[in-house]
């Protein structure tokens, strides 16, 4: 059986990353407690393995796509055509 690297982020068969707290908290360069926030508030897709929480890296990009807000700008109230 081939040993992996526990340091490293575990890649499911289909290339998913699954990411722990301290490397979603590094990724996104927000505190752990607020990733632990947003878990315990179900603000943030994840997934409990026992105590331990997980989240799939494709979970966390859909996740901050749809936290982007969408801007529009009213050209004609700067006087610009």
């Amino acid at each position: 059986m081939k040993e992996r690297n526990m340091t490293a982020p575990y890649s499911s068969p289909s290339g998913n990353k699954v990411l722990t707290i301290p490397e979603v908290a590094a990724y996104l360069k927000i505190s752990k407690s607020k990733i632990y926030y947003l878990v315990s508030q179900k603000q943030i897709p994840h997934l409990k393995l026992g105590r331990n929480v997980r989240i799939r890296e494709s979970d966390l990009h859909e996740w901050l796509d749809l936290q982007t807000e969408k801007v529009s700008i009213n050209f004609q109230k700067f006087g610009t055509k």
